[in-house]
């Protein structure tokens, strides 16, 4: 079975890029086509966690989905504490995404 990282770059300015990016990632958790999912958040993406209009969909995401956002991103914009209070880890994703692709994972960005 296939492996996917979503890969979610887009800022809170594009919403229905990142609407999608994490919609997506969830129905394909969802529908058990695939053996594993992940969603990477990184770049301009890190600010959609002081946005209040993702907190919802990031809470229902996260439930379901493995979800981390990178952390120097997250610092460097000041963010780092809102994605903890999400509940989403902060993590060193450039190293874990090579990790990623060498395990056989596709990645998709958005």
């Amino acid at each position: 079975m296939a492996k996917l990282v979503v890969l979610v770059l887009s800022g809170p300015e594009n919403r229905r890029k990142v609407i999608t990016g994490l919609k997506f990632a969830q129905m394909a958790k969802e529908s058990g086509k695939l053996e594993d999912v992940r969603v990477i958040v990184s770049a301009e993406a890190v600010d959609i966690f002081k946005d209040e209009f993702f907190k919802d969909l990031i809470k229902e995401v996260n439930a379901s989905v493995s979800m981390k956002a990178c952390k120097m991103n997250a610092e460097g914009a000041g963010v780092a504490d809102y994605v903890e209070s999400s509940g989403v880890s902060l993590s060193p994703v450039g190293k874990e995404l090579l990790d990623f692709i060498n395990e056989g994972y596709e990645v998709i960005s958005f």
